[in-house]
Parts: C-alpha cells; structure tokens; sequence
C-alpha cells in the first residue's frame, strides 16, 4: 500500500497551521509551504469553494494519516450509515486501531502508531492484530504486548503522562485502553471541517 514519504512538518506548513499539535513544528513560525516563495503564495491564495472542501478532506486525511483510497472507503461506509454522515466518518476515523494507540500514548505520533500496529507491538483483547486500520468497537480493550520491546516504546513515549479522551478509560499500570463510549463531537480537533468533506465528496 502507498503512504507519505515526506517530511511529515510539510505537510502542516502546507495547510497553515500545526495539524498535530508538536510544539517544536515549523509551522508555529512559519505557517506557509516550503521554498523562497512559499511566504509569497500565502499572500495570493484566494481559494474557491471546491479548494476550500479539498483543503478541508486533506486536513482529516493527514491528520488520521489515511491514504485517498482507504479514506473515501470510510466516507462511503458512513454515508451508509444511520445518523450524521460527517459524525459517523469521523467516529470510524477514531476507531482505527493505529489511532487508538496514538490516543492511548504508546506512540509519540500517528506515523509511529501506525508502525507498532504493523510490527506486532499491540493487542486486542488480548490477541495480537497488526492490521492498522482495524476497527475497533465498544467495550475492546486495547493493550501493549507483552514483552520488553513492546513495553519499551510506550514507555519512551511517556504514556503515563497522555491526554487520553473520555471516551477511553485508561488502565495505565497493565498498559491497557478500554473503548467506553461514543466520541462525541467536542472530542474532535476543532480545526476539523467535515461538513466540508462531505459537501466534497457529495458533488
């Protein structure tokens, strides 16, 4: 499957502004695209409504660090849903198993959650899934492997000390993350403009 090579503070210097919130991202100082006329362009883009939705759905998409493909699978999987499209996308964006272990703080980015899910480092309910995309549902409890090297990248990513959402109860002695409820829509970065995506992809 293809994935991002770049580097990954491009990405937030070409949206404007620090997607994943890294203190020492180049895009707190200098909130423009790369290169001698990058300062220049962000002084010209007027954007039309269409870039408006496509800025809006590359935001999301780097942000969970989903590929195009993957992503509007997802979209068509909501849209088929009950309830709210856009709220529905984003909950199966959150209930991806890498970023349930961004979340949980075993890894210090998605980039490298994503890399411990495939190299075997996490289960669920107590077996091992290296599946980075799996959905994960209510009441799964998501844990580190154990063995020493499994439990030594959560630790050198300081997951004791992690923000972990409400709708996750944290068991951080036995390194573990149990699936309680629901995200709800203040669980959600506040950058996030999904009606935006789902106008895009609506077209």
């Amino acid at each position: 499957m293809a994935t991002y090579r770049g580097r990954k503070t491009d990405i937030c210097r070409t949206v404007g502004f620090n997607i994943w919130g890294k203190a020492k991202c180049p895009s707190n100082k200098r909130p423009y695209a790369a290169g001698q006329h990058g300062p220049e362009k962000k002084d010209r883009i007027r954007r039309s409504e269409y870039g408006e939705q496509l800025l809006a759905k590359q935001v999301i998409r780097r942000y969970y660090n989903v590929m195009e493909k993957q992503f509007y699978r997802t979209f068509q999987t909501a849209s088929n849903m009950r309830g709210n499209t856009g709220l529905n996308f984003l909950r199966l964006l959150e209930f991806r198993l890498a970023t349930i272990v961004y979340r949980l703080g075993y890894a210090k980015s998605i980039f490298q959650a994503r890399q411990m899910v495939s190299h075997c480092h996490i289960t669920v309910n107590g077996n091992m899934v290296n599946i980075p995309s799996y959905q994960v549902k209510l009441g799964d409890v998501i844990g580190v492997r154990n063995r020493d090297s499994s439990k030594g990248i959560a630790r050198q990513s300081s997951y004791e000390g992690a923000a972990v959402p409400a709708y996750i109860e944290a068991d951080v002695p036995n390194m573990t993350g149990k699936i309680i409820s629901l995200p709800e829509p203040e669980d959600f970065p506040s950058f996030f403009k999904v009606t935006q995506v789902v106008e895009f992809y609506a077209r």
